[in-house]
């Protein structure tokens, strides 16, 4: 999903020496356009190659970053300082200029105290506990599956949270009802990302509020990152259509392709791995859990419903003096969506997060401190236990912080050369702007499956395909684009064998992952194509982005019922 560095036992130098000689050569090739160069497609062509031919996303980015920073360098530098000025420049300039401001920081602190309290939740049993209330009343195939694609949904706050908690929850119960693992991992990795990817309170919105707003700032469109988040909800085509693909073919009980034959092996004969398969095993740490205590629902939806309801009266209490909010109030009412919108673009959207998060993993921590283990009245949970579990979620993401600042660092590197400036340039001239939310979106999707990475997918286009899009075509075309881009590094990510969480589902779920792989990427394919026919081509060219989603859905419930066939025995 998010980010994912390959290890192996060489380094590969002489694939990044390629890498790195392709992209600079594709660039000096490439025509002026104005005042431009084709170096200004260095930083971006350098991340993406190197991150595919290396495996290392970080290595990447980091070479994009500083070979973007000798070529932003001035022409009368002495040759004997460039060395020293490019660093110079790649570090203070690219990396740490972003980090100075306070939104960057605000940020930073509600992803990782959103992450911390997703682990203190789990100590304390709060996850399991909603898994135990969504799976009690499985009493057949249709109905566990159903409960399983339910729990996907309750657990939308963390991708891996969602991933380990579902499989390893829904295995056994999966298993008792003959349902295949093929068909387990397809439902853990179904929900995870998609869900988190358009939940308003998630580990996830902080890096793509963050990115939507260095890009609008770029292109002073006077639109704040959490509103066009709000304006690119509608237009999320993948993730909204595979939710619904997850919940349609579940409640029809309908598959087709290698599904099907996946679930009518272990309905006939009730092997829930193909014989020859191996079940995947891997060091993925599961999510904390204190054996003593007694599950509870309520020790997660109190935490999570406090930071949702932080996040929306902060805003509203942060920006109620402005007098845009002041004028949208008094017009169309507190509950219009015009109100919301201008109370969204005016407040300190980041600050607001932040607090809430770190509301969130106080009231955690109090509801830790306080659970009692089943047979004696004894807490077991103590300061020191929760405040190192808090502590161990944000040093376990810290290659995703990592990520997510250099993500800032990139923008900075793309700015500076003008890589916006350069493919508005290019395109311009011949491309339908009707065309580039497609385009976008295909483009997405093969640079996530390549690298494995919808993070970094995302820190890499979004900086350059926004100005592009704001330029050709303003907000509405911006809005596309940001959501294109999303999705198609979701979807690229949702089918890359590489990608961390396509990996964690065949763990959590124990099934073989070149399995879960092959039975995985039909469903998709369906998905983004329609997703990308009916919605980013169909939004620009024949009906508003509303109508597109509704005829997506149409196809997607055509599809599971003319193609999929019957596999339910109850």
């Amino acid at each position: 999903m998010r980010c994912q560095d390959k290890t192996s036992t060489a380094f590969p130098f002489f694939r990044l020496v390629l890498a790195l000689g392709a992209a600079l050569l594709g660039a000096l090739l490439l025509p002026d356009q104005g005042a431009t160069s084709g170096l200004s497609l260095f930083p971006p062509a350098a991340a993406i190659l190197v991150a595919v031919a290396t495996g290392h996303l970080i290595l990447g980015l980091g070479v994009a970053i500083v070979g973007g920073a000798f070529i932003s360098l001035p022409a009368d530098i002495p040759f004997y300082a460039i060395p020293f000025r490019g660093l110079e420049r790649a570090l203070l300039g690219f990396v740490w200029t972003p980090l100075r401001d306070s939104f960057q920081l605000f940020i930073l602190g509600f992803t990782a105290s959103l992450i911390g309290m997703v682990r203190v939740i789990s100590l304390a049993g709060g996850t399991r506990g909603i898994a135990d209330l969504l799976v009690a009343r499985a009493a057949g195939v249709r109905s566990a599956r159903l409960a399983t694609a339910l729990l996907g949904l309750a657990v939308f706050f963390d991708d891996y949270a969602n991933t380990l908690v579902v499989g390893t929850t829904m295995r056994p119960i999966a298993d008792r009802f003959r349902i295949s693992r093929e068909k387990l991992a397809f439902l853990v990795d179904s929900t995870a990302a998609p869900v988190a990817g358009i939940a308003i309170v998630s580990t996830w919105i902080g890096f793509e509020v963050g990115l939507f707003d260095s890009a609008m700032e770029q292109v002073g469109a006077g639109v704040s990152g959490y509103e066009l988040f709000f304006r690119a909800l509608p237009a999320r085509f993948y993730c909204l259509l595979t939710l619904a693909f997850v919940l349609c073919s579940t409640v029809a009980g309908r598959d087709f392709g290698p599904m099907l034959k996946a679930e009518q092996r272990t309905r006939r004969t009730g092997h829930v791995l193909a014989p020859g398969h191996r079940p995947t095993t891997g060091g993925a740490s599961q999510l904390p859990e204190h054996p003593g205590l007694r599950a509870h629902w309520a020790v997660a939806a109190g935490p999570v419903l406090l930071v949702v309801a932080g996040v929306l009266g902060g805003m509203h209490l942060d920006a109620s003096q402005a007098p845009a909010v002041v004028a949208a109030r008094a017009e169309h009412g507190f509950f219009a969506r015009l109100y919301w919108t201008q109370v969204f673009s005016h407040a300190d959207g980041p600050k607001v997060m932040f607090l809430s998060a770190l509301a969130g993993s106080v009231l955690a921590a109090v509801l830790a401190l306080t659970r009692r283990e089943q047979a004696s009245p004894r807490r077991p949970l103590g300061l020191v236990a929760v405040g190192k579990t808090w502590a161990s979620g944000i040093t376990g993401f810290s290659y995703g912080l990592v990520i997510l600042i250099l993500a800032w660092a990139i923008k900075e590197t793309c700015e500076a050369v003008e890589t916006s400036a350069y493919i508005v340039g290019v395109l311009s001239g011949f491309l339908d702007p009707h065309f580039l939310p497609f385009l976008v979106f295909l483009l997405a999707a093969v640079v996530a499956f390549s690298i494995g990475s919808s993070w970094t997918t995302m820190a890499v286009l979004l900086p350059t395909m926004i100005p592009v899009a704001y330029d050709l075509g303003g907000l509405a075309l911006t809005v596309l684009v940001a959501a294109a881009v999303l999705d198609g590094a979701i979807f690229g990510d949702h089918c890359s064998p590489i990608s961390d969480t396509t990996v964690l589902s065949s763990i959590a779920a124990a099934c073989d992952h070149l399995a879960h792989v092959r039975t995985q990427i039909p469903y998709a394919l369906t998905t983004m194509t329609i997703a990308g026919l009916c919605g980013y081509l169909g939004s620009t060219l024949l009906w508003s982005p509303t109508t597109g989603l509704v005829v997506g859905l149409g196809l997607i419930v055509a599809a599971i019922f003319v193609v999929g066939k019957k596999t339910d025995a109850d």
